[in-house]
């Protein structure tokens, strides 16, 4: 369809993707923070990091002139299924060093850090996209300013 093509770029697809890949770390980061006090509990971690290589990667791999959607293969912690439903498989943290007294590995400073990070994240991804909107906006109303 003739919209995809004005809506479908690879960058308006990475930061599609960028946003998902934050709000699914935003809810395995939550659950991280629901459970600092949980005995025995460790912390689940998405790997921000692997994401941007894969992402690098498929961009890479995209081919010049097409918008085909991006393929997310290296990536074992988050895949985009059929349809554009992501998939997570957050891994269990290791211990940074010994465990507390209560059998845990959670850092609440270290846990708020990683969230106040991953909404820096999908603040700007949203705020990319937001822009790329409003252009398109602007050219269909007809209106430069």
């Amino acid at each position: 369809m003739w919209i995809d093509r004005l809506t479908g770029s690879r960058t308006t697809h990475a930061l599609e993707l960028s946003a998902k890949f934050a709000e699914q770390r935003q809810r395995v980061l939550a659950e991280n923070l629901a459970n600092v006090d949980t005995p025995d509990y460790h912390t689940q971690r998405l790997d921000p990091r692997a994401f941007q290589a894969s992402l690098a990667a498929a961009l890479a791999r995209a081919r010049p002139g097409r918008s085909d959607p991006l393929e997310l293969r290296d990536n074992a912690q988050f895949a985009v299924g059929p349809g554009g439903a992501p998939r997570v498989r957050p891994v269990r943290e290791p211990a940074p060093n010994v465990l507390f007294h209560d059998g845990t590995n959670a850092r609440l400073e270290t846990l708020l850090t990683d969230v106040s990070e991953n909404a820096l994240h999908y603040e700007l991804a949203t705020g990319l996209l937001r822009g790329k909107y409003e252009q398109l906006l602007r050219a269909i109303r007809g209106r430069i300013t």
